[in-house]
């Protein structure tokens, strides 16, 4: 396909300001048209993109036969029928994670896009974000030797820091109807379980405790939670420790929330201590292989979260000009959906869940 590609971005939340500063800073694409359900909303973010249309019906964007792919940033319970129109419309899709609420949702949207020569995948930025992406090829390259264990530590800290995102705003992603439940698991997990299955591989069987603690705007958090799981292949584990407190500062420029994870290898370590915030005052990436200790060099503006955004941008872009292949297809999506909802359901049943179960 020739460039520039001509995207059309659904859905002008906070979110969207990163995708959009993704796609203005790439030379293969302009941003041609905006939908949001507000009116102002629409016309502000068309106005700061350059976009030449804006509506207020994503389906009066979708029928704009000068958009050539769309990005669909709306509230979880709307990605399937959006996706659904848009590849009718034959329009290239990236949607936002999770890809949907329901199996039988992620099943039509694999339906839909199989039968469709157009490019389509779930949006997952922290497999683009530059100390992940450079551990992961550390990892392939066998220096830490064969992988044993991973482990994910995640922190929400007070949403007094960071991004100023108003309770109201995220009203929605504490509904169940509209989320699919589960803020902490299901939604933020999406990130955590698919970086999971792109590290280490596919998922055998899951195990998990899930608590649910009231935080001061009443809202009802699904943590503190220890996720754990086995993989199909090899003598390889993971687990999650997700931990939240209104009280605790997490600097960070975007949300109030930070990663470090740790991969365990026969002969080595790798860690990641830093992802969304700034929290540990630690190399970002650090290899033990061979008894020594090395530092991996990450440029200053990779360390910036956004970067994770406007490279998996880019990768969609990509993706349409070279018609190759993107990460997550829906077909992989699917089985990120099924690993956070065998967490959920392994929580609640108090056993260990296949993924074969959940299918």
């Amino acid at each position: 396909m020739s460039s520039p590609v001509r995207i059309g971005i659904i859905g002008g939340g906070k979110i969207s300001e990163l995708h959009a500063n993704g796609y203005l800073s790439s030379d293969n694409a302009i941003i041609s048209a905006v939908a949001d359900k507000d009116e102002n909303v629409s016309k502000i973010r068309a106005a700061q993109w350059g976009a030449k249309k804006h509506y207020i019906d994503y389906k009066d964007l979708l029928a704009n036969p000068e958009i050539d792919a769309v990005e669909i940033l709306t509230p979880h319970n709307l990605h399937a029928q959006m996706v659904i129109d848009a590849i009718k419309a034959g329009k290239h899709v990236s949607v936002q994670k999770p890809m949907a609420i329901s199996l039988t949702e992620c099943d039509e949207m694999i339906s839909a896009s199989s039968a469709s020569s157009r490019i389509s995948r779930v949006f997952e930025n922290f497999m683009y974000y530059p100390p992940i992406a450079k551990a992961k090829n550390i990892l392939d390259n066998g220096d830490v030797g064969d992988p044993i264990s991973l482990r994910i530590k995640s922190a929400r800290g007070s949403h007094k820091y960071g991004w100023n995102v108003p309770d109201s705003s995220n009203e929605w992603r504490f509904d169940d109807k509209q989320s699919g439940g589960g803020r902490t698991i299901f939604d933020f997990g999406y990130h955590v379980f698919a970086l999971a299955i792109h590290l280490f591989g596919e998922i055998d069987q899951v195990f998990a405790w899930i608590r649910e603690e009231a935080q001061q705007n009443g809202q009802i958090m699904d943590s503190p939670a220890i996720i754990s799981w086995i993989y199909k292949e090899g003598c390889k584990q993971g687990s999650w420790d997700a931990t939240s407190s209104d009280e605790i500062i997490i600097p960070s420029d975007y949300y109030a929330e930070d990663e470090w994870i740790e991969i365990s290898g026969t002969r080595g370590f790798i860690w990641i201590n830093r992802c969304t915030g700034k929290t540990l005052n630690q190399p970002p990436l650090v290899l033990y292989s061979n008894g020594k200790f090395t530092e991996i060099f990450i440029e200053e503006k990779e360390l910036d979260w956004a970067t994770s955004f406007t490279l998996g941008v880019q990768n969609f872009v990509d993706s349409i000009v070279d018609e190759k292949k993107t990460s997550l297809t829906f077909e992989e999506g699917k089985n990120v959906y099924l690993f956070a909802r065998g967490a959920q359901r392994a929580s609640v049943e108090n056993r260990p869940i296949k993924m074969a179960e959940m299918i």
